[in-house]
């Protein structure tokens, strides 16, 4: 009797040693075969492989990939596409001589640079492979305010002070190389259709408290005024919000939201930034049409030229009336969408980027301490 129970208990045992042995071969099995989120694992974002002196800014959003980087030397700017992800850069345009302003295409396949030199100044169209397209000389070689057409992109408008009270504003056909002067009484009027464009006119009322919303067709340089008490505006797609200060605090600025253009939908109230007793507004921006818009947004109101304010990026909720916080920021700075809605470009020269979804900024460039 005691020899069987012995025969058992070794039975047992065996048992119990060889099911532990096969557990444990399943446990080793499934770790090796355990790999990172490759979706993860691309969001890796690279510095910019140049030098901190050497960098002018980035320009804007190629794809949902690509930058456009300005960089130079001396007196000789370079642009190039760089891969936030690969960390490539690959030169595309030099211009041998200094850039001022650079803008991007809606369709991203052509660059708009302006370029001052001992010779002058002038405007050059690019192609992505830096190809002149056109090119155009300016009357002046100070800072030139550019604003290419979405819906005809043979459209730029260019304006500049001819002088410290009279401004030119002007309409560049890139195609036939035409220039035709446009009313405006604003410096920067915004292309809203292919021969519509928006302005608002202030009354030379330094602290853009008051203003008149006005509508213009380049066809038959008729004006319409739209609308009263807006300060300014913006607009992307058919996406329109003006910004009027609040009638009932002194501390607020109210946001009208239409959508689509001129129907009202809904407004609210985010905390008024001023400068020297002139409104700051809030820099916005969206990936596509029907997409969240985000800005960056003071937490309380705030005069900038006796404190730096706490600023945050968040997104517009006009249901709620009210701004969904994502991350505080360093300082109120612009901030520009990529069109796949998942992380923004942000600086005063675009130098970081802003991770929606990890809620976290990231810097292209090495800073000094």
């Amino acid at each position: 009797m005691r020899r069987k129970k012995k025969e058992y208990m070794i039975f047992y045992l065996v048992i119990l040693l060889f099911s532990v042995t096969l557990f444990l071969i399943s446990c080793t099995k499934k770790q090796a075969t355990k790999v990172p989120d490759p979706e993860k694992i691309a969001l890796a974002y690279k510095e910019i492989p140049i030098d901190y002196e050497n960098f002018r800014k980035v320009i804007g959003w190629m794809s949902d990939e690509e930058v456009l980087v300005h960089t130079g030397e001396m007196n000789n700017d370079t642009l190039s596409l760089f891969n936030i992800f690969t960390g490539e850069i690959v030169p595309i345009y030099e211009a041998s001589s200094i850039i001022l302003t650079a803008i991007i295409s809606e369709d991203k396949q052509k660059l708009l640079i302006q370029v001052v030199s001992e010779d002058g100044g002038e405007l050059r169209v690019i192609d992505r492979e830096g190809s002149v397209i056109q090119t155009l000389p300016l009357e002046t070689n100070g800072f030139v305010n550019v604003n290419w057409n979405p819906a005809n992109q043979n459209y730029i408008f260019i304006s500049y002070y001819q002088s410290d009270t009279e401004i030119a504003v002007d309409n560049w056909n890139i195609e036939t190389n035409e220039v035709v002067s446009v009313p405006s009484a604003s410096m920067v009027p915004i292309w809203y259709s292919a021969n519509l464009y928006l302005y608002v006119d202030n009354k030379d009322d330094f602290s853009l408290e008051t203003g008149d919303l006005y509508m213009g067709d380049i066809r038959t340089n008729d004006m319409l005024r739209l609308k009263s008490q807006v300060s300014d505006f913006f607009v992307h797609e058919d996406t329109f919000i003006t910004y009027t200060p609040s009638d009932f605090a002194d501390d607020e600025l109210l946001l009208n939201y239409q959508y689509p253009f001129m129907v009202d939908q809904s407004f609210m109230t985010i905390p008024k930034v001023t400068m020297n007793e002139r409104l700051v507004f809030p820099y916005l921006s969206q990936a596509a049409r029907n997409t969240p818009v985000y800005g960056v947004f003071a937490k309380e109101a705030v005069e900038l030229e006796l404190e730096t304010g706490d600023f945050e990026f968040g997104q517009l909720d006009f249901d709620k009336k009210t701004i969904e916080p994502i991350l505080d920021l360093p300082d109120n700075a612009p901030i520009s969408m990529a069109e796949n809605g998942k992380y923004s470009l942000y600086g005063w020269r675009y130098e970081s980027i802003i991770d929606i979804e990890e809620k976290t900024i990231y810097s292209f460039i090495d800073m000094p301490n």
